[in-house]
């Protein structure tokens, strides 16, 4: 498989979806009869991080998983609207969910490298889409990726290990370094810090605003503080709705909703 990318569709994509990696339009989300997004509409820009905040329960890892289309695998559940990814439909029917989740990676709130070594968690993406010609091809994929992911110093001499033997942050910065291994033009973030210690919780921070250059990373977190410090914008959900969304600067000192305010300033959450 040469490449994995979504090409922007042209036909019926209006002008200004170019200027924005993602753009999602009158988006609901049901599970079974249970309403869990209302008419969500959001822009999304590329080369920075995007947070969601918002209390538990409010729609923010529902609305990160319509993404990658990682709410099919749950029968109850159904998305109506439309998401496109760079102009292109994510739900349309020529879309194989599977080419689509490797251009939208995903980094989950635990750590989850596979049981393998260290070097094959990297590979496994591009060997299964055959973005390797060779082994030396590989091999390179493999250090670019642990390169960018900040660990390849760390365990350079140590590449026939398992990967379940790093630290948790480590293995967080192996999830990121697989993820990219297969040259996504998303990386969607849910809480990848939760289960972190602080020390670990500032690398993967580092990182993120490393990778910010060169992807488009939307991130669901808890941590208002997390929010500010890596995202040039933030979403704030409530009750299965976007409240509001803007630069995040403007959304912690001066937001246009009392709901937004209320939160931010510990009322409820």
């Amino acid at each position: 498989m040469a490449s994995i990318t979504l090409k922007p569709d042209t036909n019926g994509a209006d002008a200004t979806s170019e200027t924005h990696k993602v753009r999602a339009r009158d988006v609901n989300v049901f599970y079974g009869a249970k309403q869990a997004l209302f008419d969500v509409n959001l822009d999304i820009s590329d080369r920075s991080v995007t947070s969601f905040i918002g209390p538990s329960g409010c729609g923010k890892s529902t609305f990160l998983r319509c993404i990658n289309r990682m709410n099919d695998t749950i029968d109850i559940c159904r998305v109506e609207g439309d998401i496109r990814l760079d102009g292109k439909d994510i739900y349309a029917r020529d879309v194989d969910p599977v080419i689509l989740r490797a251009s939208v990676g995903m980094v989950f709130q635990k750590p989850n490298p596979f049981p393998k070594s260290i070097y094959d968690n990297v590979a496994y993406g591009p060997r299964i889409h055959g973005l390797a010609a060779n082994a030396e091809e590989l091999d390179h994929i493999v250090e670019t990726s642990l390169q960018r992911a900040g660990l390849w110093a760390e365990v350079a001499d140590r590449l026939d290990e398992p990967g379940t033997g790093l630290s948790g942050g480590q293995q967080q910065r192996l999830v990121i370094a697989r993820a990219i291994a297969v040259r996504p033009e998303v990386i969607l973030m849910d809480e990848p810090c939760s289960a972190l210690d602080p020390i670990a919780t500032a690398k993967i921070e580092e990182l993120i605003d490393d990778l910010r250059n060169n992807y488009c990373i939307i991130m669901v977190t808890h941590s208002m503080a997390q929010a500010a410090r890596v995202s040039q914008h933030t979403a704030f959900f409530h009750l299965g709705k976007l409240v509001e969304a803007g630069p995040t600067g403007q959304i912690f000192t001066n937001p246009c909703d009392s709901r937004t305010q209320d939160y931010i300033t510990g009322r409820f959450g």
